[in-house]
């Protein structure tokens, strides 16, 4: 399983990797991440879990153990301090991690055409303006929103009244772009970068 890192300002590590059809392993440690998806029904969502473990284990050695809190935010056990803070996402076939001594949001997702279906319901009127009918910017606005809310505190969050960002610099055509978004009086940097049919999009704070 190959795995991509790379990293934003010195402050924030990415990591991210294709999620198998198939998956084969025999070692003790996979064997132990089996056990987590022994009740798992659907194929797709065990070959998440499962890879997420392999990437968490990856970059942070075999005794990381990844758990969650009962708000569904993730967080690591076993780590050597300082133990970052960290945040997951996946889409159909592809699995993300970000991490760092701060909060950090993180979200990944396809270009494709459902996205449009969201688009009123999450962004205000200037975000609409700006991403009009483009899946590109209308998937960079869904994964900023996204992202910016995992790296936020506040929960019961409307994404369109609650969070803004700033989308007048994005280009559809960019691999890479960066940008600004507001939340609870507080200003947030996101960038986002294209990868073939997805688009991943980092938040942190400014």
């Amino acid at each position: 399983m190959k795995i991509n890192t790379f990293d934003i300002d010195n402050r924030i590590n990415v990591a991210y990797c294709e999620i198998p059809d198939l998956m084969e392993h025999s070692d003790s440690g996979c064997i132990g991440m089996r056990y987590l998806t022994a009740n798992v029904r659907s194929d797709s969502r065990r070959r998440e879990i499962f890879t997420t473990n392999l990437l968490i284990r990856d970059v942070f050695g075999d005794g990381s153990h990844l758990c969650h809190y009962p708000n569904g935010a993730p967080y690591l056990e076993n780590v050597a301090p300082p133990t970052p803070v960290i945040s997951l996402s996946h889409c159909r076939d592809m699995a993300a991690l970000a991490y760092a001594n701060e909060p950090v949001g993180i979200d990944v997702e396809e270009m494709a055409e459902r996205i449009m279906r969201v688009r009123e319901r999450v962004q205000n009127a200037d975000e609409q303006r700006h991403t009009g009918s483009s899946i590109v910017l209308n998937t960079i606005a869904w994964t900023a929103k996204e992202a910016l809310f995992k790296a936020i505190p506040e929960e019961g969050v409307d994404f369109a009244r609650d969070l803004a960002i700033d989308m007048s610099t994005t280009k559809a055509n960019a691999i890479v772009n960066e940008f600004t978004a507001t939340a609870f009086g507080r200003r947030y940097k996101l960038v986002s970068r294209l990868l073939d049919d997805r688009v991943l999009t980092v938040a942190f704070k400014l």
